[in-house]
Parts: structure tokens; C-alpha cells; sequence
């Protein structure tokens, strides 16, 4: 379901990113994919444009892989400061 996009994979990183910003809880459950919903439609203005930019012919990323990408950046640098 992470490879299509319709849902976050919830590895390492990406739960690393939502603990960070405290978005939602480290699971996969209906709970934890729903605040994600929630925090997308919240800063919806904000990703839409992100996700729009990264639109190749007709192709543009799921929201999901939007959030799944942008969760696993920010866990992955958290990892990198000692």
C-alpha cells in the first residue's frame, strides 16, 4: 500500500517524523491514518502546491506518498543530529 500511495509505509523514519511533529501515533491503525488525514486537509493549501510541483506529465503523487516522503525527511535528519 506504500508503494501506491494510499497509505504511509510507517517504517523507521517516517514514524520518527510524526513522533517529531506529533502528528500521530508510531502505528499503523484507523486511528493513526485518519490524523494524518486531518493534518493533510489542515495544511492542505500548503501540500497541495508541494504535491502539484512534483507533477510529471499526468502523473502527480498520492497525498499519502506526499506525507509518507515529506515524515520520512524529517525522521531521517532527526536521526542524523547526535
Amino acid at each position: 500500500m506504500g508503494t501506491l500511495g494510499c497509505a504511509p509505509v510507517y517504517d523507521r523514519f517516517f514514524q520518527d517524523g510524526v513522533a517529531t511533529c506529533k502528528v500521530t501515533t508510531r502505528e499503523y491503525s484507523l486511528d493513526s491514518v485518519l490524523r494524518l488525514v486531518d493534518f493533510y486537509e489542515e495544511h492542505n493549501d500548503r501540500l497541495e502546491a508541494a504535491r502539484r510541483g512534483m507533477q510529471r506529465e499526468d502523473l502527480t503523487y498520492p497525498q499519502m506518498k506526499l506525507l509518507d516522503m515529506g515524515f520520512w525527511q524529517i525522521g531521517f535528519e532527526t536521526s542524523l543530529v547526535v
